[in-house]
């Protein structure tokens, strides 16, 4: 996808290409959705929460929650999406393996969308406590 292209998507288009690509496990093209300058906020208390800026500290922190689980890869459902203008919610579950332990995320994702990119993610669990023990 050019910048021309990509500047013409609206934010439905883009979160709807955007669930695909992790929906098909292909990370790498959700990852080409992002601004070079995303701001990602991650909640909790894991060393890996806080703010992450830029689309090589926002996919490293995304690698380094995917390293902490079996093969690499989630498994991501999107539930339903509410989409503006800018922003869109996304409602996801993922399920993510380490051994014998399994783990059912339930997510509202907000995103801001400008350009054609992703500039912005915020993150909220619905069990925030159940995320930290599992990724800590």
């Amino acid at each position: 996808m050019d910048d021309g292209t990509a500047s013409e998507r609206t934010a439905g288009e883009v979160m709807a290409a955007y669930g695909e690509a992790w929906a098909r496990g292909e990370p790498e093209a959700a990852f080409a959705l992002y601004a070079d300058d995303v701001v990602m906020r991650l909640p909790g208390r894991s060393a890996l929460a806080g703010v992450h800026r830029g689309k090589p500290a926002v996919i490293a922190c995304i690698d380094a929650l995917l390293r902490r689980t079996d093969g690499h890869e989630a498994t991501v459902e999107v539930l339903d999406r509410v989409v503006g203008e800018r922003h869109v919610v996304m409602l996801v579950r993922e399920v993510v393996r380490r051994g014998g332990d399994v783990l059912e995320l339930r997510r509202a994702n907000t995103y801001r969308v400008d350009g054609g990119r992703i500039v912005e993610i915020d993150i909220f669990e619905a069990d925030q406590y159940e995320v930290d023990e599992f990724f800590g």
